[in-house]
Formats: structure tokens, sequence, C-alpha cells
């Protein structure tokens, strides 16, 4: 099955902001969420909203959906 949803946005945002998804754990995620998110899995709009207030960033800057699969722009 290719994977539609990518969160590579949301490492880069990670990275920019000197964080990792882990600082997220229990403030805005659980830890079923995180791996999810590891593995660009299925994670409700709600949780992606609330990554977005978390990190004060609009929703492009969390995750991208590539009608293909592909990884690259």
């Amino acid at each position: 099955m290719v994977k539609m949803i990518d969160f590579s946005p949301l490492r880069k945002t990670l990275t920019e902001k000197k964080m990792v998804i882990s600082d997220m754990r229990g403030i805005v995620l659980h830890q079923k969420t995180i791996a999810a998110i590891n593995r660009d899995g299925d994670v409700n709009l709600s949780t992606v909203e609330k990554i977005c207030l978390f990190l004060d960033v609009p929703i492009e800057a969390v995750v991208r959906f590539t009608p293909d699969g592909s990884k690259s722009k």
C-alpha cells in the first residue's frame, strides 16, 4: 500500500526548533501517536491541529499529502 501522508515537514520543523518529537510526549502526543507519525501512519486531523498550535506553525510545516506516495517534491 502506498503511503500518502508524509510527516517529513514535521521532522524538519522540529529540527529547526531544536526539538525532537518526544518533546511533545505527554503534552500534545501519546506514545502511540508518536509511533504512527514516525512511520508516516494515520493520525487524526485534530492531532495535527494540536501539533500546529503547540509549535505555532501552519499545517504545511507538519504534514503533506503526496497522492502518488512520493517523498520528494
